[in-house]
């Protein structure tokens, strides 16, 4: 079979689709990754082979004042509205970021497909340009979830907002299903919303992009260890102003543990000067590596960083600053296997008396196990291949 991942934005957006990439090239399957030049890199540094189509879009001029807190999952109903000033709507829009991402990605989509003529696609969320493609190809789609589906919190009008893109190969909106016609679905109960189409449940693998092992991982840490981190949107946006960083890392240090700050580059200059308890990763480190020596983890709520930790047993604390960010603390928390602070709550004493509970031995950790255990009882990747092979030769035959 030719199976064709569609990928955009980000390259978070991509990791989540690794490990089934991988899986489908074990099983001995033509793989190829359609996405944006600029992710290039992060594509076959995966050891999967790259297609680069259409043109570079720049995250943080693309989503510029469209990018904020939820309001509405920020705060219990019966608790002073400390919303954030910046708090924009969630929603899809004919002239958003993701609609951008898709304009320019779309006809070099389609032109590749119509030459290479896959089988079956895979895209994760938001990925308009391929669900669209799929539906101009004639060939069967599968949306890959990369958390908790937060598309139940957006508003997403189909006309203004497909429309244009499916009429240009002679679509309606009503011909593009942007979940596919399957869902893959790497996040356990509870802490996954009720899905609204057909399902297969696939175990979440962490792939947090290229890593090198220091010698200090060779040895498990003096005392108990704390990662911090902001993953890789937000300095990719232009927002790593919003997680006040080196105030999280200094009270986070204010306990007698080793902290571990993983951070973008771009990030590190900063969070000096740093106290002696903190250790400042520079060289390639996947989280993936990292967290299984850690009793907690602080970060900013994204989907591959919390599922991440939610895979290897780690309870976390999540400082969620926008987007979907806030769906997927309010998400983990629902797990007890992690607790979460809007930005007006988070200050330096209650932040540390979280993490102190945290990495205590008590019932986050109880609920961190128990939520481990669950994501490693679903089927790896190479398990559903049989199904997605199967749902291309439906349509080929």
């Amino acid at each position: 079979m030719r199976i064709l991942l569609s990928t955009w934005g980000w390259r978070s957006h991509f990791y989540g689709l690794v490990p089934l990439g991988w899986a489908l090239q074990a099983a001995g399957h033509e793989v190829r990754v359609a996405s944006h030049p600029a992710l290039v890199p992060a594509i076959t540094s995966a050891g999967l082979a790259a297609v680069p189509l259409g043109a570079d879009v720049d995250f943080a001029t693309a989503f510029a004042g469209r990018i904020g807190a939820v309001g509405a999952l920020d705060r219990a109903t019966d608790e002073p509205d400390d919303t954030p000033d910046d708090t924009v709507e969630p929603a899809i829009t004919a002239d958003g970021g993701v609609v951008r991402f898709a304009d320019a990605l779309l006809d070099d989509l389609v032109g590749f497909g119509r030459s290479w003529r896959p089988d079956l696609m895979v895209w994760e969320p938001f990925n308009l340009a391929a669900a669209v493609a799929a539906a101009a190809l004639g060939v069967p789609g599968v949306r890959h979830l990369w958390g908790p589906d937060s598309s139940v919190t957006l508003r997403l009008d189909p006309e203004p907002v497909l429309g244009p893109l499916a009429g240009r190969f002679g679509l309606a909106a009503a011909d593009v299903d942007l979940a596919g016609a399957l869902t893959l679905d790497p996040v356990p109960p509870p802490m996954q919303v009720p899905a609204t189409g057909p399902t297969r449940p696939v175990r979440y693998v962490p792939y947090n992009g290229p890593a090198v092992l220091p010698p200090w991982l060779h040895r498990p840490p003096d005392r108990p260890r704390v990662c911090v981190t902001a993953g890789t949107m937000m300095a990719g946006a232009g927002l790593d102003d919003r997680l006040d960083l080196p105030r999280v890392v200094r009270a986070v240090a204010g306990l007698d543990v080793e902290v571990v700050v993983l951070v973008e580059p771009a990030q590190q200059a900063a969070l000096h000067p740093l106290p002696g308890n903190v250790r400042l990763v520079d060289s390639p480190l996947a989280l993936r590596l990292v967290l299984p020596t850690c009793a907690a983890l602080v970060q900013q709520g994204g989907a591959g960083t919390t599922m991440t930790a939610l895979g290897l047993g780690v309870p976390q604390l999540v400082l969620p600053q926008v987007s979907d960010q806030h769906f997927n603390a309010e998400r983990l928390a629902v797990t007890g296997a992690g607790a979460w602070l809007p930005g007006g709550r988070a200050e330096d004493d209650t932040l540390r008396g979280l993490v102190g509970e945290l990495i205590a031995d008590g019932p986050w950790r109880a609920a961190a196990a128990l939520m481990r255990d669950r994501v490693h009882a679903m089927p790896a990747p190479a398990e559903v291949v049989p199904a997605l092979v199967a749902l291309a030769a439906g349509t080929r035959s």
